[in-house]
């Protein structure tokens, strides 16, 4: 049924916004369920439902020839794209590989201050550890540091560049009938892959802290293999919720669901830049800590405390926008 509306509301975004046609897609989408409901109660399974309902109803030339709406349509064409069978297959296998890159991106950020850390530890443990080598280790356990870094933002600018490519950013994609379908099918397919992989990943960041205090009970305080063992739970963690995260809502853009509702994608506006300014400060921020006051096993908290903040500033400005669209 979500399928049906938000194949409706994809829709209707490329139309006027008038009160005909506010009547009219509520018209159709009367329709649509009415038939949906009826082709389930005669035992077809939901995606053949789903994909009749579609074929019979999701035509919309006809309206746009009936109402004239041609010349009225292109004005607001610019916020939706048609994507063909073809190249919704071509955006989910760079997507994956996008998900694939910026999550080993994030990884290297968290995993880099852990490698600096045991380069010290391992000098520690044979003994290289005399006043005459020390300031030399510790120069040269900050080069790994910012080699992984280096390579984490060159992945991020090769795949963000790739992403531009393609040109969907804050616009709402249209999809025939049957591409719709044969997606909706997909994503139903994945969702309990990502229900488990989200699931493992809170497990990780919840062991994270666990390890921390028994590498302090076992090994003692006078070591950082505790704070090694905590960024190395956290990066398997955060791996699995970006890599399928992306994923995730690669389906949900394609199909026009959750945060890629039409009226949503006005909210995303703001919030996109916003994002774009805090999340890096937020890195920058952790790296501070980290040199100055040596607080790598505590400081890596503002990055899910700034994603909860930011999680909530969104959901609230998406709900005035949505409140201020059916005035």
């Amino acid at each position: 049924m979500d399928t049906i509306k938000s194949y409706v509301e994809s829709v209707f975004v490329q139309l006027p916004r008038t009160p005909e046609m506010y009547q009219l897609k509520e018209d159709m989408l009367t329709n649509m369920e009415d038939k949906y409901l009826q082709l389930k109660s005669e035992g077809h399974s939901e995606n053949e439902a789903i994909g009749t309902v579609l074929s019979e109803f999701g035509n919309i030339d006809e309206i746009i020839e009936e109402y004239n709406l041609e010349n009225e349509s292109e004005e607001v064409d610019k916020d939706s794209v048609f994507l063909s069978e073809a190249e919704v297959e071509d955006f989910m296998q760079h997507r994956t590989k996008f998900g694939l890159g910026i999550a080993t991106g994030v990884v290297l950020c968290i995993l880099a201050p852990a490698v600096m850390l045991s380069f010290n530890e391992l000098a520690n443990l044979f003994s290289f550890n005399s006043p005459a080598n020390m300031e030399g280790i510790n120069l040269l356990s900050i080069i790994p540091l910012f080699i992984l870094i280096a390579i984490a933002v060159g992945i991020f600018i090769i795949f963000g560049l790739k992403e531009e490519q393609y040109n969907l950013d804050k616009k709402v994609v249209i999809l025939d009938p049957t591409t719709r379908v044969h997606l909706d099918r997909e994503m139903q397919e994945f969702k309990p892959s990502f229900a488990k992989a989200i699931a493992a990943g809170v497990i990780l960041c919840i062991l994270a802290p666990i390890s921390l205090l028994l590498a302090i009970v076992l090994l003692g305080d006078d070591n950082a293999w505790s704070v090694i063992f905590l960024l190395g739970f956290v990066s398997v963690g955060v791996f699995l919720f970006v890599f399928y995260g992306i994923l995730y809502s690669t389906y949900e853009k394609l199909l026009s669901l959750g945060d890629y509702q039409p009226e949503k994608i006005i909210a995303s506006k703001l919030t996109d830049t916003i994002a774009g300014v805090i999340f890096p400060l937020a890195t920058a921020v952790y790296l501070l800590l980290g040199f100055i006051y040596n607080a790598w096993g505590t400081a890596w908290i503002i990055f899910p405390i700034t994603g909860i903040l930011f999680a909530a500033f969104s959901s609230l400005y998406q709900s005035l926008i949505k409140t201020k669209r059916r005035k």
